[in-house]
């Protein structure tokens, strides 16, 4: 800031008043600046609580004041004044939130704080404005130097910052090594099992003539990320998510009531308004390792035998699983079907009929026949194999042949996003 501005005695003047008059009622405004900042930013909305929403207003009311005293005596803040500032910014750092999103709520408080100054300006204020934007940048830098040295100040000497992350401690759960020592060095409390979820949405069809899908890519990359947030809000403390490439992959302490997991990724999926699939895996804090490469590989058979988006464990999908192992009884299975190798058509009736629990009106209508079409394909598919779906002992010979050859079989490039 020059020293022009500095030297030049008196407050800040907009629409013939201190310019500071349009936030002088700190504490409320302070409240009110947090629910802002909570509905517009989800690593905020993740945090909160009560007590967290305390410790913010606490900080906003520091923050507003050191900006009153920059408008009215033209003055930046010393250490001492930030005191409140450095404490919650420590605390913040030690809980593994990301500095960065430390410093993006600084930006948006200080944003706001312009807005509601602007407020009061008029037509004759246009050099006063100039002196104004020139406080803020000055408050800006201030704080973006002192909130960065009081985050690093709380790092273990000679730890580098991405190493010093909650993201770094659940690498290191997902890596297979030991996390004691660094959730010791960050206070958090390790506990004795997590539930592993894996989180996964639909790809639109790209659309035709479209060049790639990108965008498309992009858009579910957000969808999810919302999504995600929607989930962390609701566990809050006990929610730790993995760093990228391991996008959409959380851990959720202890052994949290399935159905109300199911239902809170419900609602999430209705707030976005896209298909999400969730792979969920419990595990001991040694064995998370194995039990998000079983995520993995429950995830990729969701994908593809196509199944519908919705939460699954591993009960759920034990006979799929089983039914997919490679080797001499998945290609047993297999060549069950080989009659049927020249019908694509039969192929087809015989997978959307069992995915319609062998419902022939169904089968018809979802491809485009009549009923009798189908009872005639379906009386040639048990002519062809021998197999008759009418007998319940030879339908579950079919649905587990249709299973391993849907998993042999399916396009590996077909798959969607994991975020």
């Amino acid at each position: 800031m020059s020293p022009a501005l500095l030297n030049n005695p008196g407050p800040l003047m907009l629409g013939g008043k201190p310019a500071s008059t349009a936030v002088n009622d700190v504490i409320p405004l302070a409240s009110d600046l947090v629910d802002h900042l909570s509905r517009a930013n989800p690593t905020l909305t993740s945090l909160q609580t009560e007590a967290v929403r305390r410790e913010l207003i606490a900080v906003i009311v520091q923050g507003l004041q050191v900006g009153i005293q920059l408008l009215d005596h033209r003055k930046l803040p010393t250490d001492q004044e930030l005191d409140g500032i450095h404490t919650m910014t420590v605390q913040q750092a030690l809980k593994g939130v990301p500095l960065s999103a430390i410093l993006n709520l600084t930006n948006e408080g200080i944003s706001t704080f312009r807005t509601l100054i602007l407020s009061r300006a008029d037509a004759e204020d246009s050099e006063n404005l100039g002196d104004l934007n020139e406080f803020l940048f000055a408050l800006a830098q201030r704080l973006h130097s002192f909130i960065s040295i009081s985050y690093l100040s709380a790092l273990p000497a000679g730890s580098q910052l991405g190493e010093y992350s909650a993201g770094a401690l659940v690498k290191a759960m997902l890596d297979g090594d030991d996390p004691t020592q660094l959730a010791l060095q960050m206070g958090i409390e390790l506990a004795p099992r997590y539930l592993v979820l894996r989180l996964l949405v639909n790809l639109p069809p790209t659309r035709p003539g479209a060049r790639n899908g990108n965008h498309q890519r992009i858009q579910a990359y957000r969808d999810l990320s919302v999504a995600q947030s929607k989930i962390a809000a609701h566990f809050g403390s006990a929610l730790l998510e993995a760093p990228a490439p391991q996008r959409g992959l959380v851990l959720i302490e202890g052994t949290p009531d399935w159905r109300t997991v199911c239902e809170v990724i419900q609602r999430a999926r209705a707030t976005v308004g896209v298909e999400i699939t969730a792979i969920a895996e419990s595990a001991a804090v040694g064995d998370i390792a194995a039990a998000q490469a079983t995520t993995h590989e429950l995830a990729q058979l969701v994908r593809r035998l196509r199944l519908p988006a919705r939460s699954y464990r591993m009960e759920d999908l034990a006979l799929e699983y089983q039914l997919t192992r490679s080797g001499a009884g998945r290609d047993s299975l297999i060549n069950l079907l080989k009659p049927l190798d020249g019908n694509p058509e039969l192929l087809q009736t015989l997978s959307i009929h069992l995915a319609n629990g062998q419902h022939r009106q169904r089968t018809a209508s979802a491809l485009g026949l009549h009923t009798n079409t189908v009872d005639n394909r379906i009386k040639r598919i048990a002519t062809l194999t021998g197999l008759d779906p009418a007998l319940p002992s030879e339908l579950l010979k079919l649905r587990a042949a249709m299973i391993s050859l849907t998993f042999a079989s399916t396009d590996m490039d077909n798959r969607p996003a994991k975020v």
